[in-house]
C-alpha cells in the first residue's frame, strides 16, 4: 500500500482543488490511503478535511505543536501504527496538486527499482497569476519554489534534488527510526529552509539511492505575492540559513568560524552590486542581490550556532586499514551530530583512507588529520615520539577546539597516545573497545604515562561485552573508579540491508551462475585473522555433495595470491568468486544463501549482521564477538574453531534443508532489527554520552 503524508497549516484555499484532483486519482494496485496532519490551523481548514473525508480514504492527525516536520513526524507517527509489511511513504503539500496517475508511477518505479529507496517526480508551477518576466529569467525557480527542470531525465539522481512536493521513500527506513528534523523548516516565525533536503541528503550520505521519475507530476501552487522581489530575497536568505545546517563545518578553512571563500564571495558580490547600480543594470543587481541575501542567511546560522556553542566530541583512534572499528567511528560522529553535538573525525591517514576521507567529507561530515606519533603503539624511537608529542600535538589537538575525546581502541594500546595527549590538554575522554584483547603486561617506562592518560578517561564502553570484559579486566589498574561502563553493538541500516530478489538474481546474473546454484560466501577481509583459506577448504570439502555450489569472497587483502593458488590446487578453482573490495555491500549480500564468518578473533563481525538483515542465514566460529552478536538470535549458527568436520556438517545440513534457511532468515531480519537496528544503537549512544560532557 501506498500512503501518502501531508501537513496543513491554513490551507483551506487550496485543499479543495488539491483534494478533488486526489478524488480523481487511478489507484495503483497496492492500494493507497491518504494522512494529513492538521498543525493548528484557524482558518476552516478542518471543514474542508470533513468534507473530504468521505470519497477519499483520508486519515487526519490534528497536531497543535507549530511546524512542519513536527506535523509530518505526527503523520508518521499514525502512518507506522498500520499492519503494511511493506510499501511507500509519498510526501506531498497541500498546494501540489496531483496528475491521476502519479501513484501508478511512483509504486512502479520502486517496483522495478529495488535498489532504490527514495524516489522523486516532476514539480511543475500552478501560477495564481501570469509571472513577471523577470521572474523567471532571473529567479533559481528550483530553490525558490521547488520546481524541478524542465530537462530532468528519469534515472538516477543526486537524493538532494528530491523535493518535498513530490518524494517518495519507502516504509522500512521510517520503521529503522528516520525522522523529520525538527529544528528546521516552516513554522510560525522567520526558519531555515531545507526541511525535506536536510532528510534526503541525510539517506544520501547514509548510501541509499534515488530514482526520478518524470511520469510521477504534481503542480505546486505558487501565490501572488510570492511573485514579489521581496518575497524572493527573504527566501534566498531562508535557503541560506538551511545551507548551513547542511554543510560540513571544517570542511574548508574558516575565518570568524565562516567558509574563507564564502567572505571573499560576499565580497565579491558587494562590489558587483556596486558596478551594476552605476551602470544602471537592474538584472545584474538582481542577481547580486540574491546573491547577497543567501550568504547573508548563511552567516546569520552560523552566528546563531556559534551563539549555541555545541559541544564537541573528536573521535580519532589509531588506524591501519579500512574496517568495521573505522566504520563504526564514521557512524558514531552521525550518531552525536543528529544528538546535538558537533563531531569531527580526527584520524590517521592509512591505505586507502583518502578515497574514503572523500567520501565522508561529501556527506558533510567533518574530517582531520591527527596522526600524533606512536607513543604507546611502537617500543622503537619512545622517548624521541613522546617528546614530539608533547611539543607538537598537543598544540594540534588543543587548535582542533573538542570539548571531549573519543579514543577508539583496536587492540592493547593501539589508540593510547591520543588517550595520553587528551589527558595532558585536560580534556574528559572516553574510550570505544572494537576487539577482544589477550592478557597483557605493561613495562614500567609506560605505566606512569598509563595512569596519566586514564585520569581522563569517563567512560567505556564494548562492542560487545567480551570486548569491554577483556578491556577492563587489562586496564582495571588504571580506570577511575566512577568510569561509566556500558555495551554498545555495532549497527546495520535495515532499510539498506534487506531481502532483495531483484538484486539476488542480478548478483547471481553478473557471475553467471547457474540457475540452481547455492551460493555461500563470506564479506570480510582477506587477512589471517578472518581464516578465509578455512572457507577454500570448506568448498572442496562440501562440492562432491553439492555440485552446484559456490563461494564469493568479497574483499580484498594480502592472503588474495595465496588464496588463488590453494584453490588451484584443490581443483576448485572455476567455483571460487573473488569480488574484490565491494563499495555496495547491501547489493551483494541478498544473493548468497549463506554467509560465513569463520574468524579466528573478532571484535564484533559487522557482516553477520548485514547478513542477516538481508535475510541470509550466518555462520560464525564461536569465538568472543561471534558469539556475542549471535547469542541468543535464532538466524544463525556458531561452529567450532578448530573442528572442520563440524563445520562441514553443520554448512551442509543448512545447504540440504532450504525450507530451514528461510525460517532462518526471516527471523534472524527481525531479531536483528530489533537488537541492531540504527535507531537502537544510536538512542544507547545518546545515552552514553548525557552527562558526561
Amino acid at each position: 500500500m501506498l500512503t501518502v503524508l501531508m501537513a496543513t497549516y491554513n490551507g483551506a484555499a487550496t485543499l479543495p482543488g488539491v483534494l478533488a484532483a486526489y478524488g480523481r486519482l487511478v489507484a495503483p494496485a497496492e492500494g493507497w490511503r491518504l494522512i494529513i496532519a492538521d498543525n493548528g490551523s484557524n482558518d476552516g481548514t478542518a471543514a474542508v478535511l470533513e468534507r473530504h473525508a468521505g470519497g477519499l480514504p483520508l486519515l487526519c492527525v490534528h497536531e497543535p505543536r507549530r511546524g512542519k516536520n513536527v506535523a509530518l513526524n505526527a503523520a508518521l507517527a499514525l502512518a507506522l501504527a498500520g499492519k503494511e509489511d511493506n510499501g511507500l511513504f509519498v510526501f506531498t503539500d497541500d498546494d501540489a496538486t496531483p496528475d491521476a496517475d502519479w501513484l501508478q508511477h511512483l509504486a512502479a518505479a520502486a517496483r522495478e527499482h529495488p535498489d532504490h529507496d527514495l524516489f522523486g517526480g516532476t514539480i511543475v508551477a500552478d501560477w495564481a497569476v501570469p509571472p513577471p518576466a523577470w521572474l523567471e529569467r532571473l529567479v533559481p525557480l528550483g530553490l525558490t519554489f521547488g520546481i524541478t527542470p524542465p530537462a530532468t531525465p528519469e534515472g538516477p539522481v543526486f537524493p538532494g534534488l528530491v523535493w518535498g512536493a513530490n518524494m517518495a521513500i519507502r516504509r522500512g527506513l521510517f520503521e529503522a527510526g528516520l525522522r523529520f528534523d525538527e529544528s528546521i523548516g516552516p513554522t510560525a516565525g522567520a526558519y531555515a529552509m531545507g526541511s525535506e533536503t536536510q532528510l534526503t541528503r541525510r539517506l544520501g550520505d547514509a548510501g541509499h539511492r534515488a530514482w526520478f521519475c518524470p511520469g510521477a507530476r504534481v503542480a505546486h501552487h505558487i501565490r501572488a505575492h510570492q511573485m514579489t522581489q521581496p518575497w524572493v530575497l527573504e527566501r534566498a536568505w531562508r535557503f541560506g540559513r538551511g545551507k548551513y545546517r547542511q554543510d560540513c563545518p571544517g570542511r574548508f578553512p574558516a575565518l570568524f568560524g565562516l567558509p574563507r571563500w564564502m567572505l571573499r564571495q560576499f565580497a565579491g558580490e558587494a562590489i558587483g552590486l556596486a558596478a551594476a547600480w552605476l551602470r544602471r543594470d537592474a538584472d545584474g543587481c538582481f542577481r547580486h542581490r540574491w546573491e547577497l541575501a543567501f550568504l547573508r542567511g548563511y552567516f546569520h546560522e552560523a552566528k546563531r550556532q556559534r551563539a549555541g556553542a555545541r559541544k564537541r566530541v573528536l573521535i580519532t583512534s589509531y588506524s591501519g586499514e579500512l574496517g568495521g572499528m573505522e566504520l563504526r567511528m564514521a557512524d558514531e560522529a552521525r550518531f552525536l551530530t543528529a544528538g546535538g553535538y558537533d563531531a569531527v573525525l580526527a584520524l590517521r591517514p592509512f591505505p586507502g583512507s583518502p578515497a574514503w576521507i572523500r567520501g565522508l567529507q561529501e556527506r558533510r561530515l567533518a574530517v582531520s588529520r591527527f596522526a600524533p606519533p606512536p607513543v604507546f603503539e611502537q617500543w622503537r624511537w619512545r622517548r624521541v615520539n613522546r617528546l614530539r608529542a608533547a611539543l607538537f600535538d598537543s598544540r594540534t589537538l588543543r587548535r582542533l577546539r573538542p570539548d571531549l575525546v573519543h579514543v577508539a581502541f583496536c587492540w592493547s594500546v593501539y589508540g593510547a597516545t591520543a588517550l595520553w595527549l587528551a589527558a595532558r590538554c585536560r580534556l574528559p575522554a572516553v574510550i570505544s573497545v572494537h576487539n577482544t584483547f589477550p592478557p597483557d603486561q605493561f613495562s614500567p617506562w609506560h605505566r606512569p604515562m598509563l595512569h596519566e592518560a586514564f585520569a581522563a578517561v569517563r567512560g567505556v564502553y564494548g562492542a560487545t561485552a567480551a570486548a569491554l570484559g577483556h578491556f577492563v579486566a587489562l586496564y582495571r589498574p588504571y580506570l577511575r573508579p566512577d568510569v561509566r561502563l556500558a555495551v554498545i553493538p555495532n549497527c546495520v541500516d535495515t532499510g539498506r540491508f534487506r531481502p532483495a530478489p531483484a538484486l539476488r538474481a542480478a548478483v547471481r546474473q553478473r557471475w553467471q551462475l547457474p540457475s540452481d546454484a547455492l551460493l555461500i560466501g563470506s564479506v570480510a577481509r582477506l587477512s589471517e585473522q578472518k581464516r578465509p583459506e578455512a572457507l577454500i577448504r570448506l568448498l572442496h570439502a562440501l562440492r562432491p555433495r553439492f555440485p552446484a555450489l559456490f563461494l564469493l569472497l568479497a574483499g580484498s587483502g594480502p592472503l588474495e595470491p595465496a588464496l588463488r593458488r590453494l584453490a588451484i590446487e584443490l581443483d576448485i578453482e572455476p567455483y571460487v568468486i573473488f569480488a574484490g573490495f565491494q563499495q555496495h555491500v547491501d547489493e551483494i549480500m541478498p544473493a548468497l544463501d549463506l554467509h560465513l564468518l569463520l574468524s579466528r578473533r573478532e571484535g564484533f563481525g559487522i557482516a553477520t549482521i548485514e547478513a542477516l538483515a538481508c535475510g541470509v542465514p550466518a555462520v560464525a566460529t564461536d569465538v568472543p564477538g561471534n558469539a556475542d552478536v549471535l547469542d541468543g538470535l535464532s538466524g544463525g549458527v556458531l561452529v567450532p574453531l578448530d573442528d572442520e568436520a563440524a563445520v562441514v556438517a553443520t554448512v551442509a545440513g543448512l545447504l540440504a534443508d532450504p525450507a530451514r534457511r528461510a525460517r532462518m532468515g526471516e527471523v534472524g531480519r527481525a531479531e536483528v532489527a530489533q537488537r541492531y537496528g540504527m535507531a537502537h544503537v544510536q538512542r544507547l549512544v545518546h545515552q552514553f554520552y548525557e552527562g558526561l560532557l
